[in-house]
Order: C-alpha cells, then sequence, then structure tokens
C-alpha cells in the first residue's frame, strides 16, 4: 500500500493545493495522512481545513491547531512569537467568524497522536515526539544522519512501532534502522530546510518492507504572499516561503 504523509500546512493553500494534485497525478496512493499544523501562519485556514477534512484518512492535531480552540488562548499564545502569535490571533478570529462552528470543533476534536495498522505493520503518526507531544526533534539534516543520544530515542521507538511519522520541525528526514523508518515529511506550508519547495513524504508500505521518499514541489510562492499581505498578516513570513527557512 502506498501512503501519502503530509504535516504543517499553516493556511497555506496554494502549496496545500499542489501537493494533493501531485498526489492525484501519481493514481496510485491508497491513503493520506495528516500529521498537524493545519492552521496558523497563512491566510487560508478555512480553505485547508475542508480540504484536509475531504482528502485525509488520519488526521491528529499539531501545537497550531490546539492552540487556536484552546479556552486559554491568551495564555497558550504567549508561548508564541510576536509575528507568530498575530497569526494565530489573525487565525482564531477567521475560525470563529465561519459560517458554522464546523472548523472549530473540527480541530478541537483532533487527537494528539494515532496508532494505525497498515499492512499489519504498527504506524503511529505524532506531530512532536511519541514521547513529548509539542518537542523538537531537530534531525541534523546537515550531517546526513542523527547525534548518538538520538538515535538511542529513534531505536527505541523502533522497538514499539515499524513506522513512525512526526512533523512540527518543518525539516524532513528519513531514518532507517532493520527494515523499520522513523519519518519526518517535511512541511508542506512553510519548509525550514533551505528548500522552499512544498515538502511531503510517500511510503509503499508492504509486508516485507517500507519505502519511503520525500516528494519536493514547486508552488505559486507570490499568490500566498499576495493573500497574506491582503489579510494584514505580517510580510516576513512571505520572506520564510521564498527563503525556505
Amino acid at each position: 500500500m502506498k501512503v501519502a504523509f503530509i504535516s504543517d500546512i499553516h493556511g497555506n493553500l496554494e502549496a496545500l493545493s499542489n501537493v494533493f494534485q501531485d498526489i492525484d497525478n501519481k493514481n496510485d496512493i491508497e491513503l493520506i495522512c495528516c500529521t498537524g499544523d493545519i492552521v496558523g501562519y497563512y491566510p487560508h485556514p478555512l480553505e485547508c481545513i475542508d480540504l484536509i477534512k475531504k482528502r485525509c484518512n488520519h488526521i491528529i492535531k499539531g501545537n497550531h491547531d490546539e492552540v487556536v480552540t484552546n479556552k486559554d488562548f491568551e495564555k497558550q499564545k504567549a508561548w508564541f512569537n510576536a509575528i507568530a502569535a498575530d497569526a494565530l490571533t489573525w487565525t482564531r478570529k477567521q475560525i470563529l467568524n465561519s459560517s458554522s462552528a464546523s472548523h472549530f470543533h473540527f480541530l478541537e476534536s483532533l487527537p494528539i497522536s494515532k496508532e494505525i495498522i497498515i499492512e499489519e505493520r504498527k504506524v503511529l503518526i505524532a506531530h512532536g515526539t511519541p514521547e513529548e507531544k509539542w518537542e523538537y526533534f531537530l534531525y541534523p539534516f546537515w550531517l546526513g544522519e542523527p547525534l548518538p543520544e538520538q538515535k538511542v530515542r529513534l531505536n527505541r521507538w523502533l522497538k514499539k512501532w515499524e513506522l513512525v511519522v512526526i512533523g512540527h520541525t518543518h525539516q524532513p528526514f528519513i531514518y532507517r534502522f532493520r527494515k523499520k523508518v522513523v519519518l519526518n515529511p517535511g512541511s508542506v506550508g512553510q519548509p525550514r530546510d533551505g528548500n522552499p519547495k512544498a515538502s511531503y513524504a510517500i511510503a509503499d508500505i508492504t509486508k516485507l518492507k517500507i519505502h519511503v521518499e520525500i516528494i519536493r514541489l514547486d508552488y505559486n510562492i507570490k499568490k500566498t504572499c499576495e493573500a497574506l499581505i491582503k489579510a494584514n498578516l505580517h510580510e516576513y513570513l512571505c520572506l520564510r516561503l521564498l527563503t525556505g527557512n
């Protein structure tokens, strides 16, 4: 079975639409999983929620999804930098002002993590890490392999699951150990690895193997930036898209 994993969309409809178009063009993707942060930063939270609801088979929440629906929103947003906090305030307003309460309730009801079975293999999807829901697990991609202390944790996860998929850092990586895999598909909506192309992953999962590939796609960044400015969101968020950082 071929499975697409997407993460960290952050209201970037142009990037998300291109990812789904690429998935459709492949004609052999049977399952789509989202590892959270559908909203935050960019100007189309409602449209991205609608697309994710329609297209994804398994969905969990990220920290931005959690905060915009949190009863203690003002306190929770204080954990974010000023630009991110302003974007969260704007996003929350869009969700609360939508014609129905469905967008809010959808985000609020999402689980923090989810274990699924694919081809008799145990798969965990989480936003941060299996131990800590919002932990940044920064795999040092510039070295090409994890640090020794990270390997201990990665291998510990793979004793329990055969595929672990996380997000949150916006930096893709693939770690393989004894035919098992830990994967971060990178960010659809705001890559931070120096490559501005939208990032997602495809896993070919069988009873004998798990083969994983990171996919990078161009999309219309200019159009996202135009919508961002029209919504009076901070222009720095456009610069992040252009530089991939």
